[in-house]
């Protein structure tokens, strides 16, 4: 089986063509433990598939280290279209990608080489249940028990995302284990620390649910960010430059009133080698 290693700004997947079944579908969340770990597999935060669609031009399935299927993923969503296009599976670069979390607009941007990925990540849901969290309307500036003020968005997947400062010294999986098993969030959620460093700008770091870890960036955990940042004033531009600590990465917002209809996040993708892997490896159960 061959597969392709990537990297988002820091957050790095494993891919596989599977439109022909190299890994079957009771075999993937199997697979997904054992390649992404660090130490006896490839090492990812991330196996991304690529499936044929019926109703988009590709399908874009991601499995986290824990095994668990992941609706969206925004950095894996950037490697996943540069690759479809780079290596002619789609030859248009105004990609229609299928996910969990519905069909995407993805816009590979050329320069000589593509440099940038422009993903429309659709309307960010705000309505607990749509979340989901626990009771009923939105989740702003909110206390969770530990006395940390939370505000949650979906923007694909789930994110909480809190405000603090000297973002380099907190503790974020001590903190971000916490909020991701709080009991208003049934389902897990992944936590996003924000500090504001300038006009419209930002440093990030993320706790995944999925990866139980920090990660170097999190695309839909930094659009997030910049979704909650605007409607709670923290940021006043459509335009907001969001450094993680793999990469910089940009979210560009739609806007009504204080209402926003649609974010877009642009930022790079890069390979970073390929190989092949013996199948009787990365799908049998470990002793």
């Amino acid at each position: 089986m061959y597969f392709y290693k990537y990297h988002g700004t820091g957050n790095d997947f494993i891919l596989v063509d599977n439109r022909k079944r190299v890994i079957p579908e009771e075999k993937l969340s199997l697979a997904a433990v054992n390649l992404c770990h660090r130490n006896f597999g490839i090492g990812a935060d991330g196996l991304m598939l690529i499936e044929d669609s019926e109703n988009a031009d590709i399908k874009f399935r991601i499995f986290n280290p824990d095994g668990s299927e992941a609706e969206m993923c925004g950095n894996g969503m950037r490697c996943f279209a540069k690759h479809v296009y780079d290596f002619g599976i789609i030859t248009i670069p105004k990609i229609k990608v299928e996910t969990l979390a519905g069909v995407l607009n993805v816009n590979v941007v050329e320069n000589g080489e593509i440099s940038y990925i422009k993903v429309d990540m659709g309307k960010p849901e705000l309505d607990r249940r749509n979340i989901p969290a626990a009771g009923e309307g939105k989740i702003i500036r909110e206390r969770v028990d530990n006395g940390r003020e939370i505000s949650a968005v979906n923007t694909g997947v789930p994110h909480v995302v809190t405000f603090t400062k000297n973002i380099d010294s907190i503790d974020v999986c001590s903190i971000g284990r916490k909020i991701r098993y709080n009991k208003l969030f049934p389902e897990g959620i992944n936590v996003n620390f924000l500090e504001k460093t300038g006009e419209n700008k930002f440093k990030i770091r993320t706790y995944e649910r999925g990866v139980e870890n920090e990660t170097l960036a999190c695309g839909t955990g930094i659009t997030a960010s910049a979704v909650l940042a605007y409607l709670l004033g923290e940021a006043r531009g459509k335009r907001i430059e969001v450094d993680a600590r793999g990469g910089r990465v940009f979210v560009e917002l739609e806007v009504d009133g204080k209402e926003v209809k649609k974010a877009y996040m642009i930022g790079p993708a890069e390979m970073v080698f390929e190989g092949d892997i013996v199948e009787s490896k990365f799908i049998r159960e470990k002793k």
